[in-house]
């Protein structure tokens, strides 16, 4: 397949270092090649917080010792199952696994409707004696003894927040009811009905995307990639959704997007989309900053080297 100038769709998306199944899925030609994160809890789908229904995100990154790889599957699975039976309505949380990077090296995505939710967490922690049998018990009684404390390489838990990109998208508080989450939910970026989103929870595989935005012209790339992510929703319904947000209490001018797909055939079509499809290539082809501040394409909205993606896949297996 052939390449064009600009990349195959913007900048490449080249990899670097048990519920209920929603109507989205129902449009994926191509079989799932990996479980849902639906797969990881008992809660019924349509009470579980994800990607496109949430206010406030937390992303959590942890690297397993290469010794304890099962059992550190095994405990993050017990330990998802646990938060989302406890705290329907208010959190969810779901596991996956980094594919073609870092070997071992798990993400967690824990949903928030309020960022004082957070504090039924650590409830949990301070009183929950579930919580202190999955977290504390001996889970290495053939291997010396111990817990996570010994399946993670020590520093190598690290929490980044993220929240729905804020000032876009097509919520109208004159025609939907107050919201009661902290930022406008992702899924208001999209005009498609809910239904046909893909999301954290019920989609094969995410893209998580990290790129730095130059500060003069931050408001025009947060629009560009706010176009880019609705235009790849309506283009790919049922096979890819894309949705942006913003690092908060972190990295200034810092933006996220997590590309959710049905399978990698869907990857494959997603970076072929500027050859296929003419409104993307106009996207991408077209000026994004104004002559006033010297003119450009989204390249230039861009940090050379400070986009990363990496690739996640449902963590599955090992819930007891």
């Amino acid at each position: 397949m052939g390449r064009i100038a600009h990349g195959q769709y913007g900048p490449d998306l080249s990899v670097e270092g048990g519920g209920q199944l929603t109507a989205a899925q129902d449009l994926i030609s191509t079989p799932l090649r990996f479980p849902p994160a639906s797969r990881q809890t008992s809660v019924p789908m349509d009470e579980l917080l994800n990607s496109a229904n949430a206010g406030f995100l937390v992303h959590r990154v942890g690297q397993l010792r290469n010794e304890f790889r099962e059992e550190g599957l095994a405990f993050s699975a017990d330990l998802v199952d646990l938060i989302d039976k406890a705290q329907v309505g208010y959190a969810s949380i779901f596991a996956f696994e980094e594919l073609f990077g870092t070997q071992n090296r798990l993400h967690w995505l824990l949903h928030l409707k309020q960022p004082n939710d957070y504090q039924r967490m650590l409830d949990m922690v301070d009183h929950s004696k579930k919580w202190e049998e999955v977290s504390t018990g001996d889970r290495l009684p053939t291997k010396g003894g111990g817990n996570w404390e010994r399946m993670f390489v020590e520093g190598s838990m690290s929490e980044t927040v993220i929240c729905p990109q804020h000032g876009l998208g097509h919520h109208d508080e004159a025609d939907e009811e107050p919201l009661d989450t902290f930022q406008p939910p992702a899924r208001y970026q999209s005009r498609l009905d809910p239904d046909r989103l893909l999301h954290s929870v019920n989609s094969a595989l995410t893209v998580h995307r990290r790129l730095q935005v130059r500060y003069a012209v931050r408001e025009e790339a947060r629009k560009f990639w706010f176009d880019w992510a609705g235009h790849v929703c309506e283009a790919m319904a049922g096979r890819a959704t894309a949705f942006l947000y913003e690092e908060m209490w972190g990295q200034q001018d810092r933006l996220h997007l997590l590309i959710h797909l049905s399978s990698m055939d869907a990857y494959h079509e997603l970076t072929a989309l500027p050859e296929t499809d003419p409104k993307m290539r106009e996207l991408l082809t077209s000026p994004v900053v104004s002559a006033a501040k010297g003119g450009g394409s989204w390249h230039d909205t861009v940090l050379d080297g400070s986009m990363t993606d990496t690739l996640w896949a449902p963590l599955h297996g090992g819930r007891s």
